[in-house]
């Protein structure tokens, strides 16, 4: 199981807190999880979606068994199988339908299932009811699946998009970030510069972003022939850079 002893039973613990347990037809199989006996639980809430065609708590039962596969049992595929199946049931029901779906498309995400994830990325982005941070996510896992696949222009357009919705916060910096990686990956070193300089000139930026950042356009430095400037900027994040290895063999590699 990929969930750790300790994971598992916070996890029961804060259902037990959260659900008020009580005597409903899902009390059993809601004291069988709470108390971590997940494949007793699991066929309970299986038992009772085959039971109750109509019944009231189905949404529960759904996401209980959604919650078992992906978190508890590590089985990822199960809970999309789940997830598509809900989708189905629920489909009438627009809220639900959305949050069914960026729940999938996390766990597409999560397997790497490209097309599949960005199908249903683009069909939140086609509701038309999110918030604009929603927004901002949305664009921004599209464009690390086109990243992902090699396409480059459309990454690049994704972070755009994100980069226009997000929060002029470390959301908008982690978009400008992204931006940068996606010019430098289209070979255009002057734009990935640029969008670096801009990102390490933001006020408050985190400190992992500021270092990666910073790696990034040592990179493109060295490429340019600025050895020096380049060592210079990697000796400033040698503590906060998130592997000091890496820095160091760079040094190495630059030389004196």
């Amino acid at each position: 199981m990929k969930t750790s002893l300790g994971a598992l039973l916070l996890c029961a613990a804060l259902w037990a807190c959260s659900s008020g347990l009580g005597e409903g037809p899902l009390a059993q199989a809601d004291r069988e999880f709470a108390s971590g006996n997940y494949l007793k639980a699991e066929a309970l809430y299986e038992g009772y979606l085959q039971a109750n065609p109509q019944g009231a708590q189905r949404w529960e039962a759904w996401q209980q068994l959604v919650r078992i596969s992906d978190t508890v049992t590590g089985n990822t595929k199960k809970a999309a199988r789940l997830l598509e199946a809900m989708q189905l049931e629920f489909s009438e029901d627009a809220t639900r339908f959305v949050d069914l779906s960026w729940q999938l498309a996390e766990i597409y995400t999560r397997l790497h299932e490209w097309d599949k994830a960005s199908e249903t990325w683009q069909t939140l982005l086609d509701q038309g009811d999110l918030t604009r941070p929603q927004i901002a996510e949305v664009h921004w896992n599209l464009g690390k699946i086109h990243q992902y696949q090699g396409r480059y222009g459309m990454a690049k357009d994704a972070m755009l998009a994100c980069m226009e919705q997000a929060d002029a916060t470390n959301p908008h910096a982690h978009c400008m970030y992204e931006l940068a990686q996606a010019y430098s990956l289209l070979k255009n070193r002057a734009q990935a510069r640029a969008w670096l300089e801009k990102l390490l000139a933001l006020p408050d930026l985190d400190t992992e972003l500021h270092a990666l950042g910073t790696y990034m356009l040592c990179e493109i430095l060295e490429s340019e022939g600025q050895k020096t400037r380049a060592r210079e900027l990697l000796e400033s994040i040698r503590a906060t850079y998130p592997n000091p290895m890496v820095i160091e063999t760079r040094l190495r590699q630059l030389g004196k």
